[in-house]
């Protein structure tokens, strides 16, 4: 899956949810928004059809802040 695609099922994700709400950049704030990274790295790759080793999955848990670096993450893991 390309990077648009991967951003538009991202985005779509948390759009349902935020309840509809599309107003969110790429950068905000996935915390701030009241979402579970945990949550959303699971179910994207589920729904991705994805695999990430557990140490990749363990180090995103501690660094990702925004949906730009799930887009990010999901394209990496999608490559291998």
């Amino acid at each position: 899956m390309n990077t648009e695609g991967l951003r538009e099922a991202v985005h779509c994700f948390i759009s349902r949810l935020l309840e509809g709400r599309e107003d969110f950049a790429d950068n905000a704030s996935l915390s701030n928004l009241g979402l579970d990274i945990e949550e959303l790295i699971f179910h994207l790759e589920d729904e991705l059809k994805l695999t990430a080793f557990t140490h990749e999955e363990d180090r995103l848990l501690t660094s990702a802040t925004t949906a730009e670096d799930l887009i990010r993450f999901l394209e990496h893991i999608g490559r291998q």
